[in-house]
């Protein structure tokens, strides 16, 4: 017997229902679950609602806060296959001998800050005098606070100390977490 095998008695005993993580279709993460918990299982896709820039003019978007994952409660040992072969579940995550289990306290606290829903909505509202974290572009992890918001451009003038003074800078709106995004509150509670 080489060293990569192992005899099927010496693997622990696969555990009972938990939290795992399933890969799903692409752009179909919500459906999965809603197939899975007709089937009977408890299902959870966490999701963003947010405003992106478009040809169009802004335009609200649905995504997945996991792209490609949900989360489900079964046993691998009883319900693998059944889940797996649901309509718009990929595949089942697996490390070694268990099915990409997560621990039920995570997946309790996402679903808590979720309200018990699966979306919640990101609103991108900056306000004159605005303490800021800059999270995207060259200036990323500077703090700032908003001058100016520009009308129309989706962009606000910030000042942050660079290169030894202060100076005003133009960011996307897009690119700032202020202290009432949920975004930024995760991330203090974070650090």
């Amino acid at each position: 017997m080489s060293a990569f095998e192992q005899k099927p008695e010496s693997l622990p005993p696969p555990d009972d229902c938990r939290w795992r993580v399933l890969r799903a279709k692409p752009k179909g993460e919500h459906l999965a679950a809603h197939h899975l918990r007709r089937e009977g299982f408890e299902a959870f896709c966490p999701r963003l609602r947010h405003q992106k820039k478009t040809t169009r003019g802004p335009v609200w978007f649905v995504e997945a806060m996991f792209p490609g994952y949900i989360f489900c409660r079964f046993s691998i040992r009883d319900s693998l296959r059944h889940v797996v072969s649901t309509a718009f579940v990929s595949q089942a995550l697996t490390f070694m001998h268990d099915a990409g289990s997560v621990p039920d306290a995570v997946v309790e606290d996402l679903k808590r800050e979720f309200d018990d829903k699966e979306t919640i909505t990101i609103e991108c509202t900056v306000q004159l005098g605005d303490s800021v974290n800059i999270v995207a572009g060259p200036m990323s992890g500077s703090e700032a606070v908003v001058t100016q918001v520009l009308p129309g451009k989706e962009r606000v003038r910030v000042l942050l100390e660079f290169i030894g003074g202060l100076q005003q800078v133009e960011v996307p709106l897009l690119s700032l977490i202020t202290s009432r995004d949920p975004r930024g509150q995760a991330l203090r509670r974070n650090n």
